[in-house]
């Protein structure tokens, strides 16, 4: 990726450079880790069992934690040490969960947490073809994130993106051999649009294509993310509106606080007293299209909350 400077209306290109020690991506990575990643930090140099984790940091999205590695080099298999890793934190939930109460001063139990969508992401200067061709699963709970150091203070972060379709016998076959890595896939599920797409009625799925289509048409920065209980649309790591499929309905919440939403037909939810799945304090159910122009204008008011939340 290159980096440029109008100036006059010419391009000047800006020099990237190195990082002086793995240590200094460490650090601007974990004081910036929800802005950069989407997730809280919360410890770094973390040491469970014979390992030393870069940095943990939890997804309040998924309520699953998240092992963070940073690789000033490429020599290493991202297959093997996120394995490693990935299984050393499924044998050693308690040390995790000590370490979420501690942090957060609460008293959860390991089934306050949803160890199936645990992963690791891994932050890199850059990857060889190999490590790409190695994580490019949708089924693999590892990402890679490629950070570029600029002059004049600029930085890069640019997740390596997964091919839709899983590449399972390529994977399985030559990475998941051993007992320890087959046993942690068991546990771990990487959840897809399409497993809560199946949830629904072939209406249902219109519906839904209906409103993704206009949302990511709004802004080309956001994103889809897919959770066991919802899809998420995401603006710089924020979440817009989320959505969950169900047979005959969908049912959507809108990321805003109570008082913030204008909603003069008042269609919505109050639940910021109540609990549910998505972001935000307004939820939506929709059997049709009806109020589907309407209901857009509503998560639209989110959306651009979340430009001025990014500036």
């Amino acid at each position: 990726m290159k980096l440029f400077k109008i100036d006059e209306h010419k391009l000047k290109s800006i020099p990237s450079t190195n990082f002086s020690y793995e240590r200094e991506m460490q650090n601007l990575t974990e004081n910036n880790m929800t802005i950069l990643l989407g997730v809280d930090f919360l410890q770094s140099e973390f040491t469970v069992d014979k390992y030393r984790l870069d940095s943990v940091a939890f997804d309040s999205d998924t309520n699953s934690f998240v092992i963070v590695e940073y690789k000033n080099n490429t020599n290493s298999s991202v297959i093997d040490q996120g394995y490693s890793y990935l299984n050393t934190m499924l044998n050693h939930k308690a040390d995790f969960v000590l370490l979420y109460n501690h942090v957060y001063d609460k008293n959860e139990s390991k089934k306050f947490f949803d160890w199936s969508q645990t992963r690791i992401i891994f932050v890199a200067k850059g990857f060889t073809q190999y490590q790409r061709d190695a994580v490019d699963n949708p089924e693999l709970p590892i990402e890679l994130y490629e950070v570029k150091k600029y002059k004049n203070n600029y930085l890069t972060l640019n997740q390596i993106e997964k091919s839709k379709i899983a590449q399972s016998s390529r994977i399985v076959d030559k990475d998941l051999k051993d007992t320890s890595k087959i046993d942690t896939a068991k546990e771990i599920k990487l959840y897809t649009e399409n497993d809560q797409l199946v949830r629904g009625s072939q209406e249902v799925q219109d519906l839904y294509q209906k409103l993704k289509d206009t949302i990511l048409s709004w802004d080309s920065n956001i994103s889809l993310k897919a959770t066991k209980l919802y899809l998420g649309f995401r603006l710089n790591k924020h979440n817009v509106t989320d959505i969950e499929i169900r047979k005959k309905q969908i049912k959507l919440w809108i990321n805003l606080k109570k008082g913030e939403l204008n909603d003069p037909r008042q269609i919505t939810r109050d639940v910021s007293h109540t609990g549910h799945w998505g972001n935000g304090d307004f939820e939506i159910v929709l059997k049709n299209d009806d109020d589907l122009e309407y209901i857009l204008s509503l998560i639209k008011q989110s959306w651009k909350k979340a430009i001025q939340t990014e500036n």
